[in-house]
């Protein structure tokens, strides 16, 4: 008695092999392209809270006479906006991660006690209940501050930047990122509070600090 032959097997043809690939391939780009789109998107909603929530202490400065600092947390993320009825002057210099403000209160007590003078204490800043502390979304954050008082950008630490009710704003730009290599650039006009926001990491430039000149000519 004959056997039944026994079934062949075959197996994939160069050309099936290709197309088989080439679904993955497109499967996998797809996914990526979605992954890449949330991001980017998250990264924009939260450049775009940041900006609002600037524009918002410089008219909040000017409207009630407040001494407004915003305090950008770079190591959480986060930041939050301070005030103070006092009037507060800016230091030359910023020191890299402290508060340029306490550290100049503190020297200028060491001074007057060796002095034998009466120490005035200065008043400090106060959290401002109306714009509460904000922490940015999972995987989106600041990655640097720079603003006029500083030679380099700081990237770890707390920076400040401050509104005054004479309507100046301490120029500033800060670098937004999505922790890949997604970044946003918000910049401060110092005369009118605008906020610029460009997509990128854009450097500074040497008109840092000053007025553009369509704000100049009032347009």
């Amino acid at each position: 008695m004959k056997r039944p032959p026994a079934p062949a097997y075959r197996g994939f043809t160069l050309l099936e092999l290709i197309i088989v690939i080439g679904i993955i391939g497109l499967m996998m780009g797809v996914g990526i392209t979605g992954l890449t789109g949330l991001s980017s998107t998250r990264l924009r909603v939260q450049t775009n809270k940041l900006s609002s929530a600037l524009r918002y202490s410089y008219n909040r400065a000017v409207a009630h006479g407040l001494y407004l600092r915003m305090v950008l947390d770079i190591d959480a993320d986060a930041y939050w906006v301070e005030a103070s009825e006092e009037p507060v002057f800016l230091p030359k210099e910023k020191r890299k991660g402290g508060d340029e403000a306490e550290e100049e209160e503190e020297k200028g007590k060491e001074e007057k006690d060796k002095d034998g003078a009466p120490i005035t204490k200065r008043q400090r800043f106060q959290q401002d209940g109306v714009i509460p502390r904000v922490k940015m979304d999972k995987g989106v954050g600041i990655q640097g501050v720079l603003t006029s008082g500083q030679e380099d950008v700081f990237e770890s630490g707390k920076a400040y930047i401050h509104f005054f009710p004479n309507g100046f704003v301490e120029p500033a730009i800060i670098y937004t990122t999505d922790g890949e290599e997604g970044y946003y650039t918000l910049q401060i006009s110092p005369l009118t509070g605008r906020v610029k926001s460009r997509y990128g990491k854009v450097d500074p430039g040497r008109d840092f600090g000053q007025p553009d000149r369509v704000e100049d000519e009032g347009r």
